[in-house]
């Protein structure tokens, strides 16, 4: 807005209304804050006062500052959900994989899984690859987890061999059972081989307790016939 009587003589020119507002002219501002009017092709320019300058560095640095904010913000939500799940995933304790060796195959099932949430999982014991893999479940009480987590926890499991063979040689089929016990700090790792109750290596006492675990928590979660596999409950 300018009064006529303020009007530069080349800018005289300029439509005026009766308010004396200039109607076609141009305003903008370039980099620096400075002011420039442009009218009728003429270019004005007028430095931008400090206060000017100084209100919109603060706009920009108050503009990055909330979307800073805002970034922080939405890491430390994704964090913690992902923080969240993982306290809320079981993790698995015990695990026995059943291995049955007949002519020159290997047909593995998952014979025991137990999680830290008391979650026990049977899979069907396979004799051939083509058989049927059922599963059932089962979940111990607060009082049974406790039990399993208190014989996982036995200090002989440091003194264990990694494999307990058959003492002698088997022509026909036999199974094995590869115990995996995750420990906090550690994984340890345990083959224990079958053949219908004959020629069994003797067990350490914790691996003897361990073995009647697992047979007892298979019954319980899947209840079929486990006694081929009694020699391994040797320490009731």
């Amino acid at each position: 807005m300018a009064l006529f009587n303020e009007c530069m003589p080349r800018c005289a020119q300029k439509v005026f209304d009766t308010a004396d507002i200039v109607r076609d002219g141009d305003l903008s501002t370039i980099d620096g804050g400075d002011m420039v009017w442009n009218i009728y092709g003429v270019q004005h320019t007028r430095k931008a006062l400090p206060s000017e300058k100084t209100g919109r560095n603060m706009n920009r640095r108050s503009g990055v500052r909330a979307l800073g904010l805002y970034v922080l913000a939405l890491c430390f939500s994704c964090c913690q959900t992902a923080g969240q799940r993982g306290s809320d995933a079981s993790r698995l304790l015990l695990r026995v994989v059943n291995r049955h060796f007949t002519v020159g195959n290997r047909i593995p099932s998952d014979f025991l899984k137990v999680f830290s949430d008391g979650t026990v999982e049977c899979r069907a014991v396979k004799f051939g690859e083509h058989d049927a893999n059922a599963v059932k479940m089962t979940h111990l009480s607060r009082n049974e987890l406790a039990k399993v987590i208190s014989a996982l926890d036995d200090s002989g499991f440091r003194h264990l061999s990694n494999d307990y063979k058959l003492q002698r040689f088997v022509i026909d089929s036999w199974m094995e059972w590869d115990i995996t016990i995750e420990q906090p700090s550690h994984r340890q790792n345990v083959t224990l081989a079958f053949a219908g109750g004959s020629g069994q290596t003797a067990l350490p006492d914790a691996l003897g307790r361990l073995g009647c675990l697992i047979l007892e928590l298979r019954r319980t979660a899947y209840g079929d016939d486990t006694n081929y596999y009694t020699p391994a409950c040797t320490v009731r």
